[in-house]
């Protein structure tokens, strides 16, 4: 067997693993650590299996949000996907999935969603535009045919219908984003915006700001805002991983460690903060969101980095500081 073809068998069989209660996550980190081949094969076994999940969400997303009979019949352990080649990840994720249709009003009273830590929403607003909403956000919709979107916390993806007659607007953490005909993503979090476009291009303007503050993001690009520090950073991100979260994974390339934190935030069932020691790292590499109750103990296996619950919430630092 060549070495690439053990390493993904190896990748495969710690992938299965990953929420299992006696999950060795030293061993883990220590296999990716040994040879590079290790992270590719690793990325490349998790990116199949978000793809496998994606072929699951077809059949579920008509259940109901909230249904957990329905969750507890379809969803299909992870080791179960690898052993029996299953279609079928996700379940609490797919089971959550609410299909709703904005519908045209006489008047622009705000249509307000929120979820929780296992539902997603799909809406459809008046233009025809498409809405995903991820686990853990809560998301307003006002303005009828011109549809205007308030991000209060947490994640959505937009797959905007080309009308130059109509601007699709999101706000988030007092910046504005319009689009006239793309795909983009939306993250509001934690005291940070990230903007990131798969195709096409958006405008990016701090509320009330002039024409020429506005920020022109392109498709294959991630504009990562600190509002309070009024600093932005624009890095090239890859568009087929753009809304990766709708797959089941969160995928990052160079990534600051506070902006993954404030990603895994939404699954997480207690707080999470990053130390001052933390807050230079960076992530590369895929994440596996499941329940949600992995993910800090998938950033310790690659990163240097310690956890200490203080008071309920989970401080992240860097490993050996005081």
């Amino acid at each position: 067997m060549s070495d690439t073809h053990s390493a993904i068998d190896t990748a495969a069989r710690w992938h299965a693993r990953l929420d299992a209660p006696d999950m060795d996550w030293d061993g883990f980190g220590q296999w990716l650590a040994l040879d590079p081949l290790h992270r590719a094969a690793y990325d490349d076994v998790a990116l199949l299996d978000a793809e496998i999940a994606q072929a699951a969400l077809a059949i579920t997303a008509r259940l109901p949000a909230n249904d957990d009979s329905a969750n507890a019949a379809g969803a299909i352990p992870r080791s179960g996907r690898w052993r029996l080649a299953a279609i079928g990840t996700s379940g609490a994720l797919a089971a959550g999935l609410a299909l709703l249709l904005v519908a045209p009003s006489g008047d622009d009273a705000a249509q307000a969603y929120e979820t929780g830590r296992t539902e997603t929403r799909s809406v459809t607003l008046a233009d025809g535009s498409g809405m995903q909403i991820d686990r853990g956000s809560h998301v307003s919709v006002s303005g009828g045919d011109s549809p205007v979107i308030e991000i209060g916390r947490g994640a959505a993806n937009f797959t905007v219908r080309h009308d130059p007659s109509r601007v699709l607007l999101v706000r988030a953490a007092g910046y504005e984003i319009r689009d006239m005909g793309t795909r983009f993503d939306v993250v509001s979090a934690r005291g940070r915006v990230a903007v990131t476009v798969a195709e096409g291009s958006v405008s990016v303007t701090p509320v009330g700001g002039a024409p020429s503050d506005a920020t022109t993001v392109h498709g294959g690009q991630i504009l990562d805002i600190v509002p309070a520090k009024q600093i932005a950073e624009r890095r090239p991100v890859d568009p087929a991983r753009v809304s990766d979260w709708t797959d089941g994974r969160l995928d990052y390339d160079g990534a600051p460690l506070s902006l993954v934190v404030a990603d895994i935030a939404r699954y997480a069932d207690s707080p999470l903060t990053v130390d001052p020691s933390a807050a230079n790292l960076r992530f590369s590499g895929v994440l596996t969101i499941g329940d949600g109750s992995r993910l800090v103990e998938q950033l310790r296996a690659v990163l240097p980095i310690r956890t200490r619950r203080i008071d309920g919430v989970v401080h992240l630092g860097a490993a050996g500081a005081r």
